[in-house]
């Protein structure tokens, strides 16, 4: 068993080292978007080549030394209950059936051996080690020695403290992810899996853990969309109880067997979310309540049924973090509160949820003090000072870290919105990444209500839609009909102005290639679609930047954003 614990404890470091070079990986990427900086590539690609090859052997030969030990491990519990042993064997197989499918994996070469393709080659690798379900699976073995008390414990003599975890950064963000990869633990509870965790990360033992799934207790949950998860823990007679929110990112769910229905699944919860997002953050109106109504139901129900002083903490990710805030300003429903780079919150929201919670002379102030009639919309010291001046408490308690050039900071620059508690801005030194988060350098503000518009008319759209190849359809035929409307508009100076500041600020933020330039109305009126005749002409629309795109969505999601938070962060 001791021999068996080492390597499992090796492999798991060898998996954390493959995480760690993926975002290193990433964090290159942005010198492959123009030839001068990606003369800096030779040396780092080779330098991560070298360390993926060892990394890649290592893990291949822990993998198989694992199961072998695995499979000739003998303990007389297993006399005891036969079934622990093949669980375990099952896991240990589905690890070596991870590594060999990588290895027999032939990836699509480069067309041309060049540095960049070398390094875009490279990440194309390590994601395909699957490195979340590795995690998973390896987190099962030590599970199934948890729950039949096979895994010795090395507890620590000093009592558990409250809030321990919640400062605990590796639990924070091992827990959010834990929401996206709870297909993986569907043979066992995810109090299992929460004992191990808590263990793992303050070296005591939890007396009890209940978990709470939203989509269990209220009906509509599932129906709207959201999504959360609350556990309540006693450790060292301490009570606690962690409610998480998830975020908005396309989660297949695996434990639907059949591909197009997990594909229907995807489509209509990312739909779902993205409605909320749309109408709640984005415009702030109150066409669709839906999500933070059961979520306030989800914490009413969650306050009901715990044990009382039991102290609350929310944590959210993304449209998880809009959730916890939000909460914690209507309600006041945490002793304190952590999100990653989170979704803001609304005011004009509030007001429709909740339009007791200031005086009538506040509501106006705050919106004077958020509004961007000015072309303003950035939120200084002196202006949150302001603005925390008016809330009816601190919450400082709430802690919201963030990756400082996040895509969800342009929603920050929005008419109304901001953020309560506070704000730990992280970012690398002297790095070239080309996202600006500050659009109002870009776009004025008529640009920006034409932004916030167009999506809400874009749901207003797709407000029919039932399944997913709905949503895709009346997607595009939206587009389509948008792109009519452009085609017939854009010899109006504004709307010409307005396409081209958009595109000015994709472009400088990396989202396309090359520079946008100007369309004539002559050549429009030669062309049959704006589309054709735009590609002719403007060879921006088709140098769209994936490379960009992907990176955006990597940094976004927790994969990504946790390895900024070893960083000192700028405290606002």
């Amino acid at each position: 068993m001791k021999a068996l614990l080492s390597t499992l404890k090796r492999l798991d470091r060898i998996y954390d080292q493959l995480d760690l070079l993926n975002f290193r990986a990433h964090k290159e990427l942005p010198l492959t978007f123009n030839k001068n900086d990606s003369k800096e590539l030779l040396p780092k690609n080779k330098r991560l080549s070298f360390n993926y090859s060892y990394l890649n052997k290592e893990k291949t030969r822990l993998t198989n030394l694992m199961l072998n030990q695995v499979i000739d491990l003998r303990v007389p519990e297993f006399a005891l209950n036969k079934t622990i042993h093949p669980q375990m064997i099952d896991k240990a197989l589905k690890l070596k059936n991870i590594d060999e499918n990588h290895t027999k994996q032939k990836l699509k070469r480069p067309s041309r051996n060049r540095k960049v393709n070398k390094l875009k080659q490279l990440i194309e690798m390590i994601e395909d080690e699957n490195l979340n379900l590795c995690h998973g699976y390896l987190n099962q073995i030590y599970v199934i020695l948890l729950i039949h008390h096979l895994l010795p414990l090395d507890l620590r003599k000093e009592p558990y403290q409250a809030g321990e975890l919640l400062r605990d950064n590796d639990f924070r963000t091992k827990l959010l992810q834990f929401d996206y990869d709870r297909y993986l633990y569907q043979e066992f509870k995810p109090e299992n899996y929460l004992r191990f965790l808590i263990y793992t990360r303050v070296n005591r033992m939890p007396d009890y853990v209940k978990s709470f799934d939203a989509r269990d207790i209220i009906p509509e949950a599932a129906e709207c969309g959201f999504s959360g998860i609350a556990y309540e823990i006693s450790i060292d007679g301490l009570k606690e109880c962690y409610v998480t929110f998830k975020g908005t990112e396309v989660n297949v769910d695996y434990t639907v067997t059949s591909r197009s229905k997990r594909f229907e699944k995807a489509i209509l919860e990312t739909y779902k979310d993205w409605d909320y997002n749309v109408n709640a953050i984005l415009v702030g109106s109150d066409k669709n309540l839906s999500q933070l109504r059961v979520a306030q139901d989800f914490m009413r129900y969650i306050e009901d049924n715990i044990a009382p002083k039991t102290l609350i903490y929310g944590l959210g990710h993304s449209l998880g973090g809009h959730f916890v805030q939000t909460l914690q300003l209507m309600d006041n429903c945490f002793d304190a509160g952590y999100t990653l780079n989170s979704a803001p919150v609304n005011l004009k929201l509030i007001q429709h949820v909740k339009p007791t919670l200031f005086s009538e002379h506040t509501w106006q102030k705050l919106f004077e003090l958020t509004d961007d009639t000015d072309n303003v919309k950035y939120i200084t010291k002196d202006l949150r000072q302001q603005i925390n001046r008016l809330l009816p408490h601190d919450y400082s308690q709430i802690i919201n870290e963030v990756f400082e050039q996040d895509m969800t900071q342009v929603f920050y620059e929005l008419p109304f919105t901001i953020w309560i508690g506070q704000k730990w801005e992280y970012n690398l030194n002297n790095w070239k990444y080309p996202f600006k988060n500050h659009p109002r350098a870009y776009l004025n503000s008529g640009e920006i209500h034409a932004y916030q518009h167009f999506f809400e008319q874009l749901f207003i759209y797709l407000s029919s839609s039932n399944s997913s190849r709905q949503v895709i359809r009346n997607s595009i035929s939206f587009i389509r009909l948008r792109t009519k409307l452009l085609r017939e508009n854009i010899n109006d100076p504004k709307t010409a102005k307005y396409l081209f500041d958009y595109s000015n600020y994709l472009y400088q933020s990396g989202a396309f290639k090359d520079r946008p330039q100007k369309i004539s109305q002559e050549f429009i009126e030669q062309n049959s679609s704006v589309i054709r005749g735009s590609l002719q002409e403007w060879p921006f629309l088709k140098s769209i930047n994936t490379g960009m795109l992907n990176l955006a969505t990597y940094f976004h999601v927790i994969d990504g954003a946790k390895h900024f938070l070893n960083r000192t962060p700028h405290k606002i």
